[in-house]
């Protein structure tokens, strides 16, 4: 499986985020989304979408992702702090270095290249953070746990996180499995015994980024 380290951004909602009048978030919104746009075609960005707000996470901790390309973590920092949302302090930024598939999102660009109007088909997809748990240990790595879901096919993407202490890697599951993937992952040996951590959310994703 050959991988790529790639950027993952996390959208935080800003604490200190007020009202704004409906013109004011419209105008944001627009120049969030023309920057979606312009990132995408100038080969920076390799995937966007929102989180779903899942019980209990209200309000939410993250209101969306960027997956980058970039030379440096310093690079996509960079690039991730000029988003219109950010530079309105409508949400803050934390970024880290992932070991995606090589792959990511290039069917989606060829057929959109091929067909501007090709459908989006966003879907809800079980987006999975792997952190150390209480009874962690170096061995099994999180790699470990995230081939045995790409293996029985239940995985659209997934990879570790480098240079993080806590955060170990990424497991995002199938649209089909929203219901489903707690349970998997729950049902795992290593993480009933408390070797990893998992938290939870939904994102919705274009159809066709995910190569798995």
């Amino acid at each position: 499986m050959l991988t790529l380290l790639l950027y993952l951004v996390f959208l935080r909602p800003d604490p200190a985020r007020k009202p704004l009048p409906p013109a004011d978030g419209e105008r944001i919104q627009t120049a969030h989304m023309a920057n979606i746009r312009s990132m995408a075609a100038n080969g920076i960005l390799l995937s966007a979408g929102p989180f779903a707000v899942p019980p209990g996470d209200k309000p939410a901790t993250i209101s969306g992702i960027f997956i980058l390309k970039a030379a440096s973590l310093a690079e996509a920092r960079r690039i991730a702090a000029g988003d219109p949302t950010v530079v309105e302090h409508r949400n803050t930024v934390d970024v880290y270095a992932w070991r995606g598939p090589a792959d990511l999102a290039e069917e989606y660009f060829r057929l959109h290249k091929a067909n501007p109007d090709t459908p989006e088909g966003m879907a809800e997809h079980p987006f999975c953070l792997i952190y150390k748990g209480p009874n962690w240990q170096a061995s099994p790595a999180a790699a470990e746990l995230i081939d045995r879901f790409h293996a029985a096919g239940q995985l659209g993407a997934g990879g570790p996180v480098e240079g993080d202490a806590s955060l170990l890697g990424l497991a995002i599951f199938k649209p089909g499995l929203v219901a489903d993937a707690r349970k998997l992952l729950e049902a795992d040996a290593a993480l009933k015994s408390g070797q990893f951590r998992i938290e939870y959310h939904n994102w919705w994703s274009s159809a066709h980024v995910l190569p798995w």
